[in-house]
């Protein structure tokens, strides 16, 4: 029997975009305006099924664009348009599990645009990620979010 490790972690990121919360949730909500962040970086979506609402999964195949290895499995828990979104997923990479999260995006508004707090809490499993690693690749789609809204 191999041994098996489980580390936890919170992660917390806030961003503010110039857009009102209507745009910065459907930017979460629409598949084409989510396309264009969905993934941290540079890496690609190689295959993604897309049902968001409560009660709704998600498939998604990602990665660098020459090995498109994790697969995340997403249930949407708790949707409140232009307020909330609260889901669980968990990762694998090559079949091996990486990870399990539950995340709540949090918006309101803020003058004339849109304060964004993200809370992930995240079991890793069998040291295949960290923290650092997740919160890094959380913070470029963020990031990707705010381009892709002008701000």
């Amino acid at each position: 029997m191999t041994a098996c490790s489980v580390q936890h972690g919170t992660i917390r990121l806030e961003r503010r975009y110039k857009a009102g919360p209507q745009r910065v949730f459907a930017a979460w909500a629409e598949p084409k305006a989510r396309a264009q962040w969905d993934v941290p970086g540079r890496w690609v979506i190689a295959e993604q099924s897309f049902d968001f609402r409560e009660g709704g999964r998600e498939l998604k195949r990602f990665g660098p664009r020459d090995d498109p290895r994790f697969v995340a499995d997403t249930l949407y828990l708790d949707i409140v348009p232009a307020q909330r979104i609260v889901f669980s997923y968990s990762m694998t990479s090559r079949g091996e599990p990486v990870s399990v999260s539950l995340t709540t995006i949090a918006l309101s508004a803020d003058g004339k645009g849109t304060r964004l707090l993200l809370v992930e809490q995240v079991a890793f499993l069998d040291g295949r990620d960290n923290a650092a690693n997740r919160e890094e690749g959380l913070a470029s789609m963020l990031d990707k979010i705010g381009e892709s809204l002008g701000a």
